[in-house]
C-alpha cells in the first residue's frame, strides 16, 4: 500500500513540474514592460517570406506557441520578428506571405542577431498596434484585443 501511495505522489509531483515547465518559454522571467526598460525602437522594412508558428525559446510569457514573421529586407538580410502568442496574433498575419511590411520593433540583449520584437505592424495600408508606448503587449490587459489604427 505504501508503495502505491509513493508512486501516486511521485506521479503528481512530476506532472506538476512538467506542466509548469511547458507553459513558459525559455526566455527571461519578466518582459521589458515589467522591468521598466525602454529599448530603442527601430523601423524595419521588407517582404514577408514566411510565418512561423510554434515554440519560442525567447518568450517571457506563458504561451507554448508563438508567431514570428520572417522578412527579407531590401539589402537581402533575413530578419526574425517575434509578434506574440499564436492564439492572440496569428489571425492578423495569416494571409500576408509576400506582402510588403513596415515594422516598428525593438531588441533585447538576450535575442540573437537579426531577431526583433514587434511593437507595430504597418501593411496593406493598415497599422496594427501590438504593444503600447511602454511596450506592454495588448494580450496582457483584460480585454486582450489588438487594435488597428
Amino acid at each position: 500500500m505504501k508503495r502505491v501511495v509513493k508512486s501516486v505522489v511521485l506521479i503528481c509531483l512530476l506532472s506538476v513540474f512538467a506542466t509548469g515547465h511547458s507553459q513558459k518559454g525559455m526566455g527571461e522571467s519578466k518582459g521589458v514592460a515589467s522591468k521598466g526598460i525602454t529599448p530603442e525602437l527601430v523601423t524595419l522594412k521588407g517582404v514577408i517570406q514566411e510565418i512561423k508558428k510554434g515554440p519560442c525559446t525567447y518568450t517571457t510569457g506563458k504561451s507554448t506557441s508563438g508567431t514570428h514573421l520572417i522578412i527579407n529586407t531590401a539589402h537581402e538580410v533575413v530578419l526574425n520578428v517575434h509578434l506574440g502568442p499564436t492564439k492572440k496574433v496569428s489571425e492578423f498575419v495569416d494571409n500576408s506571405i509576400n506582402d510588403e511590411i513596415e515594422i516598428i520593433a525593438f531588441r533585447t540583449e538576450k535575442l540573437p542577431k537579426d531577431h526583433y520584437i514587434a511593437k507595430e505592424l504597418i501593411y496593406n495600408d493598415d497599422e496594427l498596434v501590438l504593444r503600447d508606448e511602454y511596450l506592454r503587449p495588448f494580450w496582457a490587459n483584460k480585454r486582450s484585443k489588438g487594435f488597428w489604427k
